[in-house]
């Protein structure tokens, strides 16, 4: 289980304590840094000195007398705190890209969007379960994919991507509208994966906690891997979503999706004939104008 922001202390305040035991470098960084915060804590260090007159020295030991070990680690801090606190669009949207946070908010989304895939993608290496997921689905007898509302998008990547290489592959939700047809024929050889973020569809819910009760695995794409869908997943893939946007970031889950498919179809037997067979099959119905 990872820490949630809510249970660690408050950056600002850490920061105010080890200003007041340092000089006079360290109370301007801090005052700026409060000023502007919490935009200011994610500007680049360069800009951070010019605007205090403070050296990096002075940066260094306001950083490391408040317990971070360096800026990154208290921008990643501050960027948990407001990700877990800032529960709806509504209330991201005038943090996030209010006038006071419009400055540097491409630099800011490509170092959050590189972070996000790189720290998801070599977590679900490491702890295996990208690994235990696909070896579900090159097990199972049937695949279902759900995700509702933003998450329908995700799943949908990953079904067409399923399907190219692997049979009995099948979209339901959102629009599919599939639900009961797939709750109808799922079994014990079934792998069902879904997709939630929060605010966590209901529908959704409802779905992996009907599938898992029908004992095929549950597979679970979502931000919290203490969430309402990991509570109902034998496998959770978590993913980081941390955003300098109003909506949380989609860029690690589509990732997620991207690698379950290309590691699927790099182990399965069948894949290149599969392929191979679908190729023919749009050459003879003429699907795209090119060919």
């Amino acid at each position: 289980m990872c820490p949630h922001a809510s249970t660690w202390s408050d950056p600002l305040a850490m920061l105010s304590d080890a200003a007041r035991e340092l000089g006079a470098g360290e109370q301007a960084l801090y005052e700026v840094l409060s000023a502007g915060y919490p935009h200011a804590v994610l500007q680049r260090h360069e800009v951070l000195l010019e605007r205090s007159g403070a050296t990096r020295r002075d940066l260094h030991r306001l950083l490391t007398t408040a317990g971070f070990r360096d800026l990154a680690e208290l921008q990643a801090r501050v960027t948990d705190k407001l990700n877990g606190e800032l529960r709806t669009p509504a209330a991201r949207f005038e943090m996030r890209l209010g006038p006071a946070a419009r400055a540097g908010l491409l630099p800011r989304m490509t170092l959050l969007e590189s972070d996000n895939v790189a720290t998801t993608l070599s977590e679900l290496d490491d702890n295996g379960a990208l690994s235990l997921a696909v070896d579900a689905l090159l097990g199972a007898r049937r695949r279902w994919v759900t995700g509702a509302c933003r998450s329908h998008a995700f799943a949908h990547l990953l079904a067409t991507d399923l399907s190219a290489v692997l049979g009995q592959v099948a979209l339901t939700g959102g629009p599919a509208g599939r639900e009961i047809e797939a709750l109808t024929d799922a079994g014990p050889q079934d792998v069902l994966v879904a997709f939630a973020l929060r605010r966590y569809d209901a529908s959704t819910l409802r779905l992996a906690a009907a599938f898992a009760d029908t004992g095929a695995t549950v597979v679970a794409v979502t931000d919290d891997p203490a969430g309402p869908l990991a509570a109902h997943a034998g496998i959770c893939l978590t993913a980081a979503t941390a955003s300098a946007s109003f909506s949380d970031s989609p860029t690690a889950v589509a990732a997620v999706a991207h690698a379950l498919a290309t590691l699927t179809a790099a182990r399965s037997k069948a894949a290149g004939r599969r392929l191979a067979r679908r190729e023919e099959a749009v050459r003879r119905l003429g699907v795209y104008a090119e060919d």
